[in-house]
């Protein structure tokens, strides 16, 4: 289900130089949830992704062996859990209109120093990843704070760090892995969920996408994410403190990225330096296809996990059939192209639908004058 901030007319109306000095206020909760229940079932991919991933599941246990089998739904889980979570690390600063091309290079700085703490030196495994996960969080921040310090693009400041990252990861690391990770690290990638065919990494991905749903749908930090990536400057004249949730929305996918580095460090049972790096195309293909704008201000959770499955289930088909890995990536390029085209469709729609009301709108009123002044 896809969320725009409410009241977008309210917002809008800022631009106008006449009430540049308006300041609304945020819409309560009610008006929220009023708005969440009233979106259309036609602006959401949710449906649509899961008749083709329906389809495509039939097509591969026609024509491949074993894509059903418990084994490989279970390997399946383990992948779309990781993926959705990669989804969500973009969808947080997506939502703001901004990007993050430094997901995995946070990524694996988080399984580092998180294998380093709980390997070699032996501190408690959920203290570790805690650590782990505080680091991302930093880390994030960090990309945020750059960003509103310089004034550069999202697009530049992440792309140069992304590069910082991953460079201070293979100078301390040596380019060594870490391996000798505790059991109770290494038995959870492989641990089921109450079936043999579902994988207990979809536990944590299943609570993410249920805490964001909740973010941007019932709070009132998420309303001003929305309204930020909406409009900035009409946000800012509202109220909303734009460079705070700039940052926090950073933080935000730092840490989601620290989570999904550590979901890959529990399935392969170690902490690889070369983690992350094929990262990127699912980053962007999950909340894109899922449909959240590429501009920022509307969002679907659901429609990103969705677009999860979606995903990965079209990469294990093609693994089922023998499918050479080049052209999986190739599959993976196209579909992100496809999404952003959907995605710029759908925006140039909705602006050519406003745009017809406005002038409904305005003919009515001007109308409505000339029978007056008669």
């Amino acid at each position: 289900m896809q969320l725009r901030p409410p009241r977008p007319n309210q917002i809008s109306a800022l631009e106008d130089s006449e009430l540049a000095d308006a300041q609304p206020r945020a819409p309560s909760a009610s008006a929220r949830r009023g708005s969440a229940r009233g979106e259309p079932l036609r602006n959401s991919n949710v449906a649509g992704l899961l008749l083709l991933t329906m389809i495509s599941w039939t097509v591969y246990q026609f024509l491949g062996e074993g894509f059903l089998s418990s084994f490989n739904l279970f390997t399946l889980s383990q992948l779309v859990a990781q993926t959705a979570v990669i989804g969500f690390a973009q969808l947080v600063v997506l939502v703001i209109g901004r990007l993050n091309l430094a997901v995995g290079a946070v990524g694996v700085s988080v399984v580092m120093f998180t294998g380093w703490l709980a390997g070699p030196l032996m501190v408690n495994p959920v203290l570790a990843v805690v650590a782990g996960l505080l680091l991302g969080a930093l880390l994030g921040m960090a990309m945020g704070w750059l960003e509103l310090r310089t004034g550069l693009n999202s697009f530049v400041v992440t792309l140069a760090v992304q590069s910082i990252y991953v460079g201070a990861v293979l100078v301390i690391s040596g380019g060594a892995s870490v391996s000798a990770l505790p059991d109770s690290v290494t038995k959870v990638g492989g641990a089921p969920l109450f079936t043999p065919g579902l994988s207990v990494l979809a536990l944590p991905a299943l609570v993410i996408a249920a805490l964001l749903w909740y973010l941007y749908h019932r709070s009132s930090l998420g309303w001003k994410m929305l309204a930020v990536g909406a409009n900035s400057r009409a946000a800012e004249l509202g109220g909303v403190a734009v460079p705070r949730v700039v940052i926090m929305s950073f933080a935000l996918s730092g840490l989601l990225s620290g989570v999904a580095g550590v979901m890959e460090m529990t399935r392969v049972s170690a902490a690889l330096p070369s983690l992350g790096t094929d990262w990127l195309l699912s980053a962007f293909i999950v909340p894109i296809l899922g449909g959240t704008m590429l501009t920022g201000g509307a969002v679907s959770v659901g429609g990103a996990l969705v677009a999860a499955l979606f995903l990965e289930s079209i990469n294990s088909g093609l693994v089922s059939l023998n499918v050479a890995a080049y052209w999986q990536q190739l599959a993976q390029a196209l579909i992100l192209l496809v999404a952003v085209i959907a995605d710029q469709t759908g925006r140039s729609r909705r602006l050519r639908a406003k745009n017809e009301v406005t002038v409904r709108a305005e003919a009515t009123r001007t109308g409505h004058n000339d029978h007056v002044q008669k």
